[in-house]
């Protein structure tokens, strides 16, 4: 005789055994890309695993946009849609969303961007394996434009990132590539709705001093979208960027104590301030002369700089650019290195021999970057290394690499060597 099985509901102590699974709200800002929108949404749908590993929530925030935003929202009856009573930015719109989501994780995801399948399959059991780590991180790849395949960021700092963030020169930070434990933006405050495409390094920075971060780097987990009419291109060109990110960092820099160790992370952080708007004017912001103005004036502001590599290194492509856009290279490098002498006046920097040694380096570096398209320009620039700059003669290693870029062929080897000692 077969035992009757009755099913019983598990009581107290069974049901707190049986882990509950994770929710994830994806928050979705939104403005005037209705035909855009539906594509990320799709994205946030299309997740591995959810509703096995995880659940999912999504909440898109509609900044008052004057397109069919609604009606694009209204094809997908599972999405949480909010549409603010007046344009309130990315920020405010991300805000919103946050404070909305009820999920122990949150995922923003640009209107104009997409997830890939395995981002949360990915990201959240490692969450929820590390409890120490407090946002996840990596790569996305990004077409549009003039782009059209680029993994980006190649590389990205793990653990207790602050200091990393703070000196990095270039953009390598992607919110759709994060994953973040929603009551970190409690702890940290929620976005700065004064800000316009800094707003997102702001939030890392002041994260960042609170847990640490997992960057992931085998493959993308998001699909980025670049256009000279985002946000991020224009914010550049229009000096936005340039405007706000000095004061990000200086915020940042205040909660470090005072001590030799802090000072240094200032000092180099600053200087990274420098190398990243020099980075802007250069590519997006009108190129070699606002470039040029830039440095000269940071220079007359902190001489200090001029010791910094960040640094150092965009004065020798300044250089180099001068020297190609010249028929007498050697005459364009000794004019800006004139000009800094200029901003230096009077300081302890414009002393005679460090400035010769300046005036050499910047000479290498110009033979450096003009060995592939004029080898003999080259290697009178070279030369004139030699000649302007006498202590390269008692310099083993710099007068081997001088002697190198004047006498021997062009070798891609030794041209990143030589890239690497001009800059120390």
């Amino acid at each position: 005789m077969r035992e009757r099985v009755t099913e019983v509901e598990p009581d107290g102590a069974m049901a707190d055994a049986i882990p509950a699974r994770p929710l994830v709200s994806i928050v979705i800002p939104t403005y005037k890309r209705a035909s855009l929108l539906r594509n990320a949404i799709r994205s946030a749908l299309a997740q591995e695993k959810a509703g096995e590993w995880f659940d999912v929530e999504i909440i898109v925030v509609d900044d008052c946009s004057p397109d069919d935003t609604a009606l694009v929202v209204a094809e997908f009856p599972q999405v949480q849609y909010i549409r603010l009573a007046k344009n309130s930015g990315a920020s405010g719109a991300r805000n919103a969303g946050i404070r909305r989501a009820r999920g122990k994780y949150v995922a923003l995801l640009d209107d104009d961007d997409e997830f890939l399948t395995h981002k949360l399959m990915i990201q959240v059991p490692i969450l929820e394996a590390h409890p120490e780590i407090g946002v996840v991180y990596g790569q996305s790849v990004v077409t549009g434009g003039e782009v059209p395949l680029l993994l980006w960021p190649e590389w990205g700092p793990s653990g207790q990132v602050f200091e990393e963030f703070v000196t990095r020169t270039d953009d390598f930070l992607h919110p759709p590539t994060w994953l973040v434990r929603r009551d970190l933006f409690e702890r940290a405050g929620f976005f700065d709705e004064t800000k316009a495409g800094m707003e997102h390094y702001d939030m890392a920075l002041r994260i960042a001093a609170l847990t640490p971060w997992m960057f992931l780097s085998g493959g993308p987990v998001a699909r980025g979208r670049y256009s000279q009419q985002g946000l991020w291109y224009s914010t550049i060109a229009d000096g936005t960027n340039e405007q706000q990110l000095p004061a990000i960092v200086e915020k940042a820099l205040k909660k470090l104590p005072d001590t030799a160790e802090a000072n240094r992370v200032r000092r180099k952080a600053r200087a990274a301030v420098c190398a990243s708007i020099a980075h802007q004017r250069w590519w997006s912001g009108g190129g070699l002369k606002p470039t040029h103005d830039h440095l000269l004036r940071s220079l007359r502001e902190a001489p200090w700089l001029l010791e910094e590599p960040a640094v150092i290194e965009w004065l020798n492509r300044v250089s180099g650019a001068l020297a190609a856009a010249s028929p007498h290279p050697v005459a364009a490098v000794r004019m800006f290195w004139r000009e800094i002498a200029r901003e230096l006046s009077g300081k302890t920097w414009a002393l005679g021999f460090r400035m010769r040694r300046l005036l050499g380096d910047l000479l290498i570096a110009t033979a450096v970057s003009l060995r592939g398209g004029s080898p003999r320009m080259a290697k009178v620039v070279a030369l004139s290394a030699l000649l302007y700059d006498p202590s390269r003669w008692v310099r083993r290693g710099r007068f081997a690499q001088a002697c190198r870029l004047a006498l021997l062929p062009p070798d891609i080897r030794e041209t990143e060597q030589a890239v690497s000692k001009s800059a120390r």
